[in-house]
């Protein structure tokens, strides 16, 4: 493993891809743990290529959003291409998940923080193209981040999309289960059209879908049967399969969902929004809900009162016996006086 590149030093690698192998470094600098991705080299070495990776890598460079682990530089050292990304510790979405659902509340919260970032990088005419669990970091603050944010189409990833639209590459059906990422393609990516904004608010629908439910909304044995079932098959409503989801994110769910690219919110923003008012409802109703279970119960009320009756007749027998106790010898000065008769007359 090369130990060094430039004044970045390498402590190991965390992991690999379409762009090439990644790891953890030290900016001896700066004195700051990054994540270095070493750029492959049918990228690298290939003008075309290159020349259009370069350009896409520094038009991410200019992202900052606290959603997006930022690109802090591109460079090269001895023939060796490289990208220096913020390094984000925490979870992979993805793994989160792991086959069970997020509490609605958690879930909204997280997609509302990547609409966010989107809504960022769509205003600066960046589609991201691959939003997926597989690619956004969930931080031990609950932040989530997205990953290498404009270089979608240079992972594994954005291969196997690029491969599965329009099942124009027959291998891909016998080449076993497809890429996580795939199950989050947008129906224009399945069909091989173009794609804007919109393709992005798909995506983040199919994450959320996954993150109230534990799984995807689309399902296929190859890449070809899932692209299939995404441009044609309708998703359930996530309530169906939890059902503490409330009905309004699954309106939410289904309008980003939607098949056709018009019918979709038409931007992150929005999109943003509509989660944050979901979620303003989801705390006022759990507020109420709390209130009630803290309010007693009719029977606990009757009790209570019947207690303060018995208190307040001992209060009064007391104060009854304290009175003819303390009164003692006037009364005994009245019975032996004249009678109450002759007092009176």
């Amino acid at each position: 493993m090369v130990e060094a590149l430039g004044h970045y030093r390498i402590l190991d690698r965390i992991g690999s891809g379409g762009i090439g192998d990644l790891y953890r470094a030290r900016d001896t600098r700066l004195g700051r743990t990054t994540a270095l991705r070493m750029v492959a080299r049918h990228i690298a070495d290939d003008p075309g290529r290159r020349g259009r990776f370069l350009r896409e890598a520094q038009a991410a460079a200019a992202l900052s959003h606290p959603n997006i682990a930022a690109l802090y530089e591109i460079g090269e050292h001895q023939n060796q291409l490289f990208l220096v990304f913020e390094f984000v510790p925490g979870d992979v979405l993805e793994h989160m998940i792991g086959g069970r659902a997020l509490h609605p509340r958690r879930a909204v919260e997280f997609a509302a923080q990547i609409a966010d970032a989107l809504a960022e990088a769509h205003a600066h005419g960046i589609v991201h193209g691959g939003i997926a669990s597989a690619n956004v970091i969930v931080t031990p603050k609950d932040k989530a981040k997205i990953l290498e944010f404009g270089l979608a189409a240079w992972t594994r990833g954005g291969a196997a999309r690029e491969q599965a639209s329009g099942a124009r590459d027959a291998t891909l059906a016998t080449a076993g289960p497809p890429p996580s990422t795939l199950a989050s393609m947008s129906p224009e990516q399945a069909r091989g059209d173009s794609i804007d904004r919109r393709t992005d608010i798909f995506s983040l629908g199919a994450v959320l879908f996954e993150m109230l439910t534990g799984r995807p909304p689309f399902t296929g044995n190859t890449a070809p049967a899932l692209a299939l079932q995404i441009v044609q098959a309708r998703p359930i409503a996530p309530s169906t399969v939890t059902r503490t989801v409330p009905p309004e994110v699954d309106a939410i769910v289904a309008r980003a969902l939607a098949k056709g690219i018009d019918e979709r919110y038409d931007s992150a923003a929005m999109l943003a929004a509509e989660l944050r008012s979901a979620a303003a409802t989801l705390d006022a109703r759990t507020q109420r809900s709390e209130s009630a279970g803290r309010a007693p119960s009719p029977v606990a009320t009757r009790r209570r009162r019947s207690r303060v009756r018995w208190l307040v007749l001992a209060v009064l027998t007391a104060a009854l016996v304290a009175a003819i106790w303390f009164g003692r010898d006037a009364i005994q000065s009245i019975w032996k006086g004249p009678g109450i008769f002759d007092r009176l007359l």
